[in-house]
């Protein structure tokens, strides 16, 4: 595949100017559809944007593009090869494009696009840092946000729910996420006889429960494991445990939501004893997915608010019979109500205090952005007037500038006109009298040549007239007839005013043709005289006839036997 570069001063011209940092693109194209010459379209130093402009979706083109990186500049060299091109061409593109990469030899790396939206700063910044990253063509792009084929289905989210402990909360996992806060909730006590457990722990491992089949269902699973008789539990058919007593403090518990509550509640077979029941379950497809809670460790604190519950297991639980102690307590009670209502309304004070300071803040820095963006704006707009009234007040002097000369051309021109149309008058009146002259010479070379010749007729004449013999009556000439086409040999004789043709002298007896004269010919003509083609041949002549006979060309052996043969026509035909 041969290739030619229709101008490749030019291009290597624009190619050492993006080098050395005046421009930073040029483009190129092929000249006509045989794609086997290129030649500079374009040039720029605007960037991506301004190249994109210059490229159509029915051309194929090659730019070298310089774009600006951290460290220092890189080059590439783009193919743009629409998705029409044919896939001859495009393999021909593609080929041209590693023998533009040997001639522009600066480059890092090529990158073929087939769509407009593909040139993007990013996607040439990866092109030129990572050359082996294959990256996406347009086609690509859109089977991609069209989704998944259909005949995969998508895997839908689960709902989680992990309810925790309070208290000491279990260590963070490398690499792994931190949740967000445990959400703290207060038991508080319905009344005197509710039953409350707050020193039951949740036991630490859940056995996994195996995924239901599909097509079954949650509660035929557990009508199903019911009749076989499987159990989690051994004492699951004995009579629930008595709550213990609170022997100690009363501790909170707290509920972490990692995801929303699910819909749906989940299936219990009985109440139990067992903290499996804290499981989490996903009614996706109808399966049944439970995960344990993570260990608990005593090291660790929650920072979740704690607020403590007086249960009525408590050892201090019991109600004091005396009144002054219940005033006390009471009194304690409302001044700790007091204190913690004065504490959060100090809180509440501070926080609303720093967050207007804070939105003052926010605001005074809008403030300042805003005044600093209208200062730009404003210089902005100054600088572009400027630059305006600067380029307007150029383009009109250009302009009268222009005008200038334009009319200044127009002078010149003007005057040039003349002289030239004064010029070539005076040659048409040279060459007129010159054409004169000659007229004027030619008729008088005409008249002298006519008056010779008639002069040498009338010699001629009185030669024959005064010599009376056979042998000045006879001789040979050679004829072309009306009814020839070709030159004919003859020997003639006048006899009185009639001319005989005979083949040869031996051949007197035998005439070929015979002509009256007298009274039948209109005129002796040259070649001169509507004869052209004669002009070659000389001693040539013609006899013109007034009957139905055409004329005769004639030519003689020598001048003096033309004349002598025009004498005797002469006096035959008595002109």
């Amino acid at each position: 595949m041969a290739l030619n570069m229709s101008d490749p001063a030019a291009v290597m011209a624009v190619y050492s100017s993006i080098l050395e940092d005046g421009h930073n693109w040029l483009l190129l194209h092929y000249v006509n559809d045989s794609y086997d010459e290129l030649e500079l379209h374009s040039y720029g130093e605007d960037g991506l944007e301004e190249l994109k402009t210059k490229l159509s979706n029915d051309k194929v083109f090659f730019a070298f593009y310089r774009e600006e990186l951290d460290s220092e500049p890189g080059y590439i060299i783009i193919n743009y090869i629409p998705p029409s091109v044919s896939g001859v061409r495009r393999a021909r593109a593609l080929v041209h494009s590693r023998r533009i990469g040997a001639i522009l030899k600066r480059h890092q790396t090529i990158f073929t696009v087939d769509s407009l939206s593909l040139l993007t700063a990013d996607n040439i910044h990866r092109a030129i840092n990572n050359p082996e990253i294959p990256l996406p063509s347009a086609t690509q792009n859109t089977s991609s946000r069209l989704g998944p084929p259909n005949n995969e289905r998508p895997q839908e989210s689960r709902d989680i729910l992990i309810f925790e402990s309070v208290g000491p909360s279990p260590p963070t996992k490398p690499g792994r996420t931190k949740g967000p806060k445990p959400i703290t909730s207060d038991m508080a006590r319905r009344s005197f006889t509710a039953t409350y457990a707050p020193n039951v722990q949740p036991p630490t491992y859940v056995p996994p429960v195996p995924p239901l089949p599909k097509g079954v269902n949650l509660f035929q699973s557990f009508l199903r494991r019911k009749k076989k008789g499987s159990t989690d539990d051994p004492n699951e058919n004995s009579a629930p445990p008595t709550p213990p007593k609170d022997k100690g403090g009363p501790q909170p518990i707290s509920v972490s939501l990692s995801a929303p509550v699910p819909s749906r509640p989940a299936v219990r077979r009985q109440r139990s004893r067992s903290m499996s029941d804290f499981a989490v379950i996903s009614h996706e497809h109808d399966e049944l997915i439970v995960e344990p809670e993570e260990p608990f460790h005593q090291g660790d604190h929650s920072e979740s608010y704690i607020s403590t519950l007086r249960s009525k297991w408590s050892q201090d639980a019991t109600l004091s019979s005396d009144p002054a102690e219940r005033a006390r307590r009471r009194r304690e009670l409302q001044l700790r109500m007091e204190q913690e209502e004065q504490q959060a309304l100090e809180e509440e004070t501070e926080r609303q205090r720093r967050i207007k300071q804070e939105k003052e803040e926010l605001l005074q820095k809008e403030q300042e952005e805003e005044n600093r963006r209208k200062v730009e704006v404003e210089e902005e707009i100054r600088r572009v007037t400027f630059e305006r009234r600067r380029r307007e007040q150029q383009e009109k002097e250009e302009e009268e500038r222009k005008k200038v000369e334009l009319e200044e051309r127009k002078r010149l021109d003007r005057e040039r006109r003349l002289e030239e149309h004064r010029r070539l008058e005076e040659w048409r009146k040279e060459q007129k009298k010159r054409a004169d002259a000659a007229a004027r010479e030619a008729e008088r070379v005409r008249l002298q040549e006519e008056a010779e010749r008639k002069q040498k007729i009338k010699e001629a004449e009185a030669k024959v007239k005064r010599t009376k013999g056979e042998a000045n009556q006879t001789g040979w000439i050679t004829i072309l007839g009306s009814d020839s086409i070709s030159w004919k040999r003859r020997y003639y004789k006048f006899v009185g005013n009639s001319i005989y043709l005979y083949r040869s002298p031996k051949d007197l007896g035998t005439t070929l043709d015979k002509v009256d004269l007298r009274g039948n010919v209109r005129g002796l003509k040259e070649w001169n005289e509507g004869y052209e083609d004669l002009e070659a041949i000389a001693f040539s002549f013609v006899v013109e006839f007034k009957t139905e006979r055409k004329h005769w060309s004639m030519y003689a052996d020598s001048e003096e036997e033309k004349y002598r043969i025009l004498g005797l026509l002469k006096i035959a035909a008595g002109l």
